[in-house]
């Protein structure tokens, strides 16, 4: 693996269309999280209306809800995939698109081929690994 810190290096530059949806649905999530609900379930999962199953992601607005309330343990209870994404990946990639922006600083990681296909398969392992767990303790 080839980590660098580059700077002077050509800025970021994301689509419109992708910034301008992005921060639409980061407003709606909020939103809808910040709703009160009487059963703590505002949105109806597609995949659970038809398999009778949580998906992968189940629990993500619970998840936002009680992260935004400081409650950290009750939202790694209900989805640790999604607690972690939300209270690590997510900053750690907005901070680096301002670093881009603002500064014209990039982290560039170069991996060969075979590290690649590792970090896709412990991705996916993390995947069906959290769905396990969210199948057994919300299913």
């Amino acid at each position: 693996m080839n980590l660098s810190i580059q700077q002077g290096a050509p800025r970021f530059r994301a689509p419109r269309l992708a910034v301008a949806a992005a921060i639409v649905m980061a407003c709606l999530g909020i939103v809808v999280a910040a709703l009160p609900t009487h059963d703590g379930s505002p949105v109806v999962c597609p995949f659970r209306a038809v398999t009778g199953l949580p998906c992968a992601t189940c629990g993500l607005i619970r998840c936002t809800r009680a992260l935004m309330h400081g409650r950290v343990a009750d939202a790694f209870a209900l989805n640790p995939l999604d607690a972690a994404f939300l209270l690590v990946v997510a900053p750690l990639t907005i901070a680096l698109l301002l670093a881009s922006a603002r500064a014209g600083v990039a982290v560039r990681i170069g991996l060969s081929a075979i590290e690649r296909r590792f970090a896709w398969a412990m991705l996916g392992s993390l995947v069906i690994a959290n769905w396990a767990y969210v199948l057994v303790s919300q299913g």
